[in-house]
């Protein structure tokens, strides 16, 4: 289903995340230290100058719609965003290769649980996806 709205740029960042996504498992299978550090700056970098605002306008959304939305639905991308957050920002127990490729797996099942469940579910409430384009 075609995006619209405030759901369009948030959607339009889940192809860059699949990106990097894709980018942090390869590396992660390369067992390759330089790879694997290459990989990491990147998934910094996207994480500053995209995921911040991008989980925070979501989370805007979640809030607005929260009447709307099934609690399990806002409950796994609440989780999601926080393990992505810890698995990018915080000191974490798993060695780089293992930290990489869950971080992979796990951005690239978040953006497509959000493209196949939660923005079809918010674009079937126009009046939401339009409150949400004055936060974001």
């Amino acid at each position: 289903m075609p995006r619209n709205g405030a759901l369009l740029p948030l959607s339009r960042e889940h192809h860059t995340s699949l990106v990097i996504a894709r980018a942090a498992r390869k590396a992660a299978e390369s067992n390759d230290v330089a790879t694997c550090v290459a990989a990491v700056q990147r998934i910094e970098a996207h994480w500053q100058n995209v995921l911040v605002t991008h989980f925070a306008q979501e989370e805007a959304l979640l809030q607005l719609a929260r009447d709307a939305l099934d609690t399990e639905i806002i409950a796994r991308i609440l989780a999601d965003h926080e393990e992505l957050r810890m698995l990018t920002c915080e000191s974490y127990a798993l060695d780089p290769a293992t930290r990489l490729h869950r971080f992979g797996d796990l951005l690239a099942a978040h953006v497509r649980y959000e493209e196949r469940v939660l923005f079809p579910q918010l674009q079937s409430h126009p009046a939401i996806v339009f409150a949400a384009e004055e936060l974001i």
